[in-house]
């Protein structure tokens, strides 16, 4: 007995009893076949032959075998063969069913896996029970209208028997590697032969990180010249999926530090992370930083400090200083310096929301309408376009006050014994104040802009020199300088706003003619280290007594170049961090 579309065997033994060798030959009918079918036996010799029954219909086939021997294989001998063929059934449901599947007898069926992490791989079980009494062969095909790398569902077992009355449990997987969408597809189960195939709808939707912040702002009040301070807040994931982050910033070049920068959230996990501050000189410091999260888009966070010396004391910057400073930028108001900004007010030009901050009189709002003013001009910009679009490329969301040509430099190659040529640096104002800007840098950093201070006048540029001299060669260096500016108005006030603006550099030293071992960048998954950079922004300070908001500036840049054969297109914001790593001749 055999099943439509199987296959059975049956063994039998031919055997020369003459006294001569001969030639055999076997002549049979569909669907049976004979092996072997020709052959020679020597006087008492057997052959071991195997029938094999491979029907198409379910019937019962009853036929005749010859087998043709002797001198020119006149002699015959016929055999007659007979088998029964039988559709065989095969019956799907789905193992520990979900309240959302579908097992309905004669309803299509629907295999539910739920929200799955992106990354993840889940498994899910179908039984097969064959309640017939011969095998029940089958095969499983995936939807043939989707390209291989499209599919999330896979099912390893592609066919397969289940013997009579028994049962085979088969695994499909979900693994989704899209973000926020819901994956449908289908598995036809094909029995062999004349039953029907059983279709089996899957679905499943892919979920991403969730990561947080304890807060967005971290406010270290003010710090004496020469101290150091620090505070501690967490980042945590809220879902089961594992999250990779990494803050966009050269905490060595910087008076703010985080530790750790980078690291992994394994399922609903919380890292603390310590912020520093250790300012070098007595202004206001603040800088936004964007916190990248694989899979998800990235977090800001603010770290604002205030540094005092025994001779200068700046007004303490707090976090509502930040958001007078986006109100401000939205309203087209951060490129006026605070003595423009106090004869507007005399004049009436400007007057004062219900927040506190500062709104152009000539939008003809009445002051009541001006409690809507900060929802109608301060857009709420997604995380991604804010994080792509912060002035630091030729895009931008709001115009930067001031710009840094180049923001990439690559000194290239350097193979001594003198240091290279410094690299000429241009700042724009682009504000209608004069600006004082300071570049900050630990002593032992090899590059450093000369005039470390400076004034740039309103709408105009100044030159500046970056230098590069390496302590030790057959090193590769890559540094985030950091420098603040602030309007040089009221020279003798406290209350002056400073900001942030860095530039990144990147430099290789070696001697290619000793023959140098190239390094070279990958990014490596699943953790991947994001490139940084510093966002640009115009901050007012705390207000003087007279109400007017003070500014600070700060610009950001980013490297990626190509030297000496090393790849540096891991620098690009989707890149890797490249750090200082030596190697030996």
């Amino acid at each position: 007995m055999c099943a439509v579309g199987d296959v059975a065997e049956a063994w039998f033994c031919l055997e020369n009893v003459g006294d001569l060798p001969t030639f055999f030959t076997w002549e049979f009918p569909s669907p049976f076949h004979i092996l072997p079918t020709t052959g020679l036996l020597e006087p008492g010799q057997a052959s071991c032959t195997k029938v094999t029954f491979h029907p198409l219909v379910a019937i019962i086939y009853e036929v005749q075998a010859t087998c043709w021997y002797g001198k020119g294989s006149k002699q015959k001998r016929n055999s007659s063969i007979s088998a029964p063929a039988k559709c065989a059934q095969l019956l799907v449901s789905i193992k520990q069913k979900r309240p959302e599947d579908q097992d309905a007898e004669g309803a299509q069926k629907v295999l539910h896996f739920g929200s799955v992490s992106v990354g993840c791989t889940v498994e899910r079980q179908i039984k097969l029970y064959n309640p017939s009494v011969v095998s029940a062969p089958f095969r499983i095909e995936v939807a043939p209208d989707m390209l291989a790398e499209d599919h999330a569902f896979s099912c390893p077992t592609t066919h397969g028997n289940v013997p009579p009355g028994e049962k085979k449990s088969v695994s499909v997987f979900f693994h989704p590697e899209t973000l926020d969408i819901r994956a449908i597809d289908y598995l036809s189960i094909v029995p062999s032969g004349c039953a029907s195939q059983t279709l089996l709808k899957v679905v499943g939707f892919c979920r991403g990180p969730e990561v947080y912040l304890q807060h967005h702002c971290v406010n270290f009040g003010w710090v004496n010249l020469g101290q150091t301070s620090e505070q501690a807040l967490w980042i945590e994931g809220r879902s089961d999926c594992t999250a990779y982050f990494q803050f966009a910033m050269d905490c060595q070049e910087s008076v703010f530090s985080i530790r750790p920068t980078f690291g992994t959230l394994v399922g609903k996990a919380r890292v603390t992370l310590h912020c520093t501050f250790q300012p070098t000189h007595p202004i206001i410091y603040s800088r936004r930083v964007a916190c990248l999260v694989h899979h998800q888009d990235p977090l800001f966070l603010d770290l604002i400090g205030t540094c005092h010396s025994d001779s200068t004391k700046p007004a303490i910057l707090r976090p509502q200083h930040l958001t007078w400073y986006r109100t401000h930028r939205a309203r087209g108001l951060t490129f006026y310096p605070p003595d423009i900004l106090g004869i507007m007010l005399r004049e009436k030009k400007l007057q004062q929301d219900k927040d506190g901050a500062w709104a152009p009189a000539h939008l003809s709002l009445p002051i009541q309408d001006l409690e809507d003013m900060s929802a109608l001009q301060c857009p709420l910009i997604p995380p991604m376009t804010e994080y792509f679009f912060d002035g630091t490329s030729d895009l931008a969301i709001f115009p930067p006050p001031v710009s840094i040509e180049p923001t990439e430099v690559d000194f290239g190659a350097c193979p001594g014994p003198k240091n290279p040529n410094p690299v000429p640096l241009y700042l724009m104002n682009h504000t209608k104040g004069k600006i004082t800007v300071v570049w900050t840098h630990r002593s032992d950093c090899p590059f450093w802009v000369t005039p470390d201070t400076c004034d740039v006048p309103p709408l105009k540029s100044m030159a500046m020199r970056l230098h590069f001299h390496p302590p030790y060669p057959n090193c590769l260096y890559v540094v985030e300088l950091e420098a603040f500016a602030v309007y040089k108005v009221c020279p003798s006030r406290r209350d002056q706003g400073w900001g942030c603006l860095s530039v990144l550099k990147l430099e290789w030293q070696g001697r290619p003619a000793r023959g140098l071992i190239q390094p070279s960048d990958s990014l490596v998954s699943p953790a991947p280290l994001l490139g940084a950079h510093a966002p640009l922004c115009l901050l007012p300070a705390p207000q003087p007594r007279h109400g007017l908001g003070e500014v600070y500036v700060s610009l950001g840049g980013l490297c990626a170049r190509r030297s000496q054969g090393i790849s540096h297109s891991c620098l690009s914001r989707a890149g890797l961090t490249v750090c200082t790593f030596p190697f030996n001749l």
